[in-house]
């Protein structure tokens, strides 16, 4: 996992300290303070991979030398509290190899401090991380006095805003998220708080979830797990050494109690996680066994009506093969075509019985009379006769 770390501080003279001695130990070389008059030797420091000086085109040659330039800034600060140095601390990427790293290093240095007028001193140191890896880091120390001619001028207080420090966070994470991909790495770094990262994960972890991609989604839970820390603070070197020694420190117990409570934090996130991932589980499996339930029974549904289906069109065969029976019968006793047709027209319908009508009425309707029971026709016709 790429790690990301961009720190800065100023060496300042209060307390004791000398830029000529800070050089000596994160070069891994021995210089002599001239305004002290001590030699600071830490050429047998082991882990100094790479130590350089980057300065502006108008720079004196001279300042390019670890020894001249350093003393010179001694020389020109002459409070006791003086400001005498910026240093910049960074991870380099343990996923890049040592050149990838260097190139990545210059890159950045030359970019965002030297092509603004500061003189860069920088030493690549490859330590032992807590985890058992390499700890690949760089150590960048900067001049704080703009360069006039053949020397130092005013400080440049420009370089004191906390924006520029924002923006070298930023560029940093740009610039090694480049040279990571540059190197067909998928690891990436970012420069931003925690809770800020971990609030945005979250939500790609709610979208993805939503779109049904649910390998993303848990690869997104467990780094919003990873990021459920809190800073870890500095032990530094001075009481690094004494923690070496057996000597419990102040820095150190910081140090511990933090790493125990994100412990804690690492271990309940991995137990929630892990029971939302067998819920989710579960209910995966629950849906499977209802779809295929449901399947089952549509089957057996479908089934059911096609036995009704061929039993309905069974009995309407039936239904047409006695009609077919009657008309074989009929051919058999003589009858003819059109009876049997008349019959089966017949089929089906309601017969009325004939009504037998009065004899009476009958011959009312026909117009007939009746004198001492002899039929006499009547109508026009008949009454001329008579009247003849």
């Amino acid at each position: 996992m790429a790690i990301y770390h961009l720190s800065a501080k100023v060496i300042g003279r209060k307390g004791g300290r000398s830029s000529v001695a800070a050089a000596a130990y994160r070069a891994g070389g021995r210089l002599r303070d001239e305004r002290q008059g001590i030699e600071h030797d830490y050429s047998r420091k082991g882990g100094v991979v790479h130590a350089e000086i980057l300065a502006p085109e108008t720079a004196p040659d001279w300042m390019r030398d670890r020894d001249r330039l350093w003393n010179a800034v001694e020389a020109v600060e002459r409070r006791k509290d003086a400001q005498l140095a910026r240093e910049i601390e960074v991870a380099l990427p343990r996923e890049l190899d040592r050149g990838e790293r260097l190139e990545l290093l210059r890159g950045f240095v030359q970019r965002q401090f030297v092509d603004r007028g500061m003189i860069a001193d920088l030493a690549v140191h490859e330590g032992r991380a807590r985890d058992g890896h390499g700890q690949p880091h760089a150590h960048v120390m900067l001049t704080l006095r703009a360069l006039t001619g053949d020397g130092f001028g005013k400080k440049d207080r420009s370089w004191n805003e906390p924006e520029l420090l924002l923006g070298w966070r930023e560029a940093w994470a740009r610039e090694a998220n480049a040279a990571l991909e540059r190197a067909g790495r998928s690891e990436r770094i970012d420069h931003r708080s925690l809770p800020v990262q971990r609030a945005e994960v979250e939500r790609e972890a709610t979208r993805a979830r939503d779109a049904g991609q649910e390998e993303r989604a848990r690869q997104l839970e467990v780094k919003v797990v990873e990021l459920a820390r809190e800073p870890e603070p500095k032990i530094g070197p001075a009481a690094n050494a004494l923690e070496k020694r057996g000597i419990e420190t102040e820095r150190g117990n910081a140090f511990r109690a933090a790493q125990a409570r994100n412990a804690e934090r690492r271990e309940w996130g991995w137990r929630q996680l892990e029971l939302r991932f067998e819920l989710a589980e579960r209910g995966r499996a629950f849906v499977a066994a209802a779809r295929e339930r449901i399947g089952q029974l549509w089957q057996r549904a479908e089934a059911a009506m096609e036995n009704i289906r061929e039993r309905v069109m069974g009995q309407m065969e039936r239904s047409d093969g006695s009609a077919d029976r009657e008309a074989r019968r009929a051919a058999v006793l003589g009858r003819g075509g059109a009876e049997v047709q008349r019959q089966n027209q017949d089929t089906g319908r309601e017969r009325v019985a004939p009504v037998e009508l009065d004899p009476g009425r009958r011959d009312a309707i026909l117009g007939r009379h009746r004198d001492n029971g002899q039929e006499r026709q009547s109508g026009p016709g008949r009454d001329q006769d008579r009247e003849r």
